[in-house]
């Protein structure tokens, strides 16, 4: 056999080996969800690029796909929630809610997460008292950090048309935004992009989940001092438009330790955000209490430390 023969041959069977892996993982991940493999789902079926140049990624309107054994279905605006009846009607007060996949309730059933059982506690406590009627609108998504959020607000805040908004804000949300698109191979071949996806951990610099957080929370980081800026713009256009302004401060579902070394960050977060003057709720002492010193009871899957159905 010739050389390019032996090539041709060579080539055919890494291909085949490929669509043969290709195939295998996609159907035993219909079977076995695996966190990596189904926010591959996530970015494919209901992410698109953004119009925005300044963010990398928006939720793709009127769709819907099940992941992580949930149905995610999104609105007109992207939203994780009921369609807007237009304009408010007498009585209704809307509570829009800024977040990424926490917010938006990744592997948890939609009447389960946080923000819809806001908005039935609200209803069922105060609605009969006050006459209000109470809508939550969640825009969460995932892998925003906090200058997306703010962006999203801006460009939604007429159409939402808020009397109140919440901050859902989570350690990450102090990374630099992301640069660049995906590939073709990875946005769609999730064998390809699983590689990937191992390869980018092993390949990085040997830190702990901790150290990297410590990093990121340095004053000369790029990602923290956007975040910061975000947040004074943010604090200006409600104070501007007398739009009350809370935060919501979620903790790594790794560590919940009493002693973890997440909490200084937690407190260089909550200095932040007091010098901003937003309140902010630190849910850490309710989920601490909770779920102690066994983080992973929290865990939507083994392998995926979003939180689960109890932690919401």
């Amino acid at each position: 056999m010739s050389i390019f023969k032996k090539f041709i041959a060579g080539v055919a069977v890494i291909v085949w080996i490929l669509i043969c892996g290709e195939v295998f993982l996609r159907v035993i991940s219909t079977v076995i969800p695996f966190y990596n493999v189904e926010m591959l789902r996530y970015a494919k079926t209901l992410k698109v690029e953004n119009e925005n140049p300044e963010i990398s990624h928006a939720h793709k309107v009127n769709s819907s796909a099940n992941l992580m054994g949930v149905e995610i279905k999104l609105n007109s605006l992207g939203h994780r929630s009921n369609e807007l009846d237009g304009l408010k009607e007498k009585g209704e007060k809307r509570l829009f809610v800024l977040g990424d996949s926490i917010a938006l309730g990744w592997g948890v059933a939609k009447e389960d997460v946080f923000v819809d059982n806001l908005e039935e506690r609200l209803n069922e406590e105060k609605g009969s008292k006050t006459g209000f009627r109470f809508v939550t609108i969640n825009s969460g998504v995932g892998n925003y950090n906090t200058f997306y959020k703010v962006e999203l607000f801006k460009e939604q805040l007429k159409v939402v048309d808020p009397d109140l908004v919440v901050l859902q804000y989570y350690i990450n949300d102090a990374e630099k935004n992301a640069i660049g698109r995906e590939s073709f191979l990875l946005k769609h071949s999730l064998l390809i992009a699983s590689i990937h996806y191992y390869l980018s951990i092993f390949s990085q610099e040997k830190k702990t989940l901790a150290e990297y957080y410590a990093d990121i929370y340095k004053d000369e980081s790029e990602g923290w001092k956007n975040a910061k800026k975000s947040l004074e713009e943010l604090k200006m256009i409600c104070k501007k438009k007398q739009i009350p302004l809370i935060a919501l401060l979620i903790p790594d579902f790794h560590y919940l330790s009493i002693d973890n070394p997440l909490l200084p960050i937690y407190a260089k977060i909550q200095r932040t955000f007091d010098q901003n003057q937003i309140p902010m709720l630190n849910t850490f002492p309710g989920i601490y209490a909770e779920f102690g010193d066994e983080p992973k009871k929290a865990w939507v899957a083994r392998d995926d430390p979003h939180p689960n159905k109890k932690a919401h």
